[in-house]
């Protein structure tokens, strides 16, 4: 009898031990499961670059990020998408993530996607000079907000009077280089790779904003970050990669031909896009960083032309901004 206790637990033993294997293996392959974070993003365009990059390089599932891309209809959608918890994150536009968080939404600036704009403002034909604009029928995309405002700034420095220019809706930039063609209006801003479509088609860049201006920030929603620290490093840290990895010389024929595949533009036309985005404006932030001076503007510009600042607050960086998705390792 005192062997067969002897045996049974031993046994019981080694029963519990395989238990606890199978525990720890099942532990671990839920470790190796992919967490899914829905982004959502605007209509593709160079604004994306970064999230083209990550996808098609791995950086996401390297992360152990599978990303499932919702397309908004405009940036206020798309805050509200992140800022209600449909989806967990955006690239955003800056104004609109200020705005959102000065009104209390529960979202934060983990990164800067673009630290600079790359908005051109382009002339339709027969036009030369901000001036010749004077007027004129003019669209930067939306009538209000920071884009908008950015368009009547440039037109108030190149001596145009904003009030006398009538601005029209056009949210696709395909339609705004159509509309400049055809002279249904006279000046646009245009996004990358378009400006350089119109310029082929004859038309003048006018001007080019080159100052910090966080055109597009990556926000995530701060209840599930806090929930999933893990998955809002991870997103973060891919953007992040891709942005070193844009840079690197070596990377630079890959980085055009992503560019090209992802907005269904010819690859030569995207070339010129890396020459003006990465190489002169150097727009896209190397590490993702935030700079004050981003945010800032951005309200500068909308109290200078005095049509619905982005903020009236006392300006605080933390307020919009959490470095700390970046700092993580």
């Amino acid at each position: 009898m005192t062997r067969v206790r002897a045996l049974v637990r031993v046994l019981g033993i080694c029963l519990a031990l395989i238990g606890i294997g199978t525990g720890v293996a099942s532990s671990a392959a839920r470790a190796q499961q992919p967490t899914e974070v829905r982004i959502a993003v605007l209509a593709p365009s160079a604004l994306l670059w970064l999230h083209a990059v990550a996808k098609d390089q791995g950086f996401y599932a390297e992360r152990k990020i599978d990303v499932k891309e919702l397309v908004a209809g405009s940036s206020p959608v798309l805050l509200q998408a992140v800022s209600s918890g449909s989806v967990e994150a955006g690239i955003s536009l800056g104004d609109v993530a200020i705005r959102a968080i000065d009104q209390g939404a529960p979202v934060i600036i983990a990164g800067a996607v673009l630290e600079k704009t790359i908005l051109r403002l382009v002339g339709g034909t027969g036009v030369a000079a901000i001036k010749d604009l004077d007027g004129s029928v003019v669209t930067a995309g939306a009538v209000e907000g920071g884009t908008a405002n950015l368009l009547r700034y440039q037109l108030k420095a190149g001596g145009v009077d904003p009030r006398g220019v009538r601005m029209v809706a056009l949210t696709n930039s395909k339609d705004r280089v159509v509309a400049l063609g055809n002279g249904q209006v006279k000046g646009a801003l245009l996004i990358a790779p378009f400006d350089t479509m119109a310029e082929r088609e004859k038309m003048k860049i006018l001007d080019v904003y080159t100052p910090d201006y966080v055109q597009t920030p990556l926000i995530l929603n701060k209840d599930w970050a806090a929930k999933n620290r893990d998955a809002a490093v991870g997103l973060t840290k891919a953007l992040q990669k891709a942005a070193v990895w844009i840079y690197t010389p070596a990377n630079k024929q890959k980085a055009i031909e992503i560019l090209a595949a992802y907005t269904s533009v010819p690859v030569d036309v995207c070339a010129d896009s890396y020459k003006f985005i990465v190489e002169q404006q150097k727009a896209i932030g190397v590490n993702l960083e935030v700079k004050a001076a981003g945010l800032e503007n951005i309200i500068k510009i909308d109290q200078d032309i005095g049509a619905n600042p982005a903020s009236s607050k006392p300006f605080e960086l933390s307020r919009y901004y959490d470095p700390s998705f970046l700092a993580a390792k």
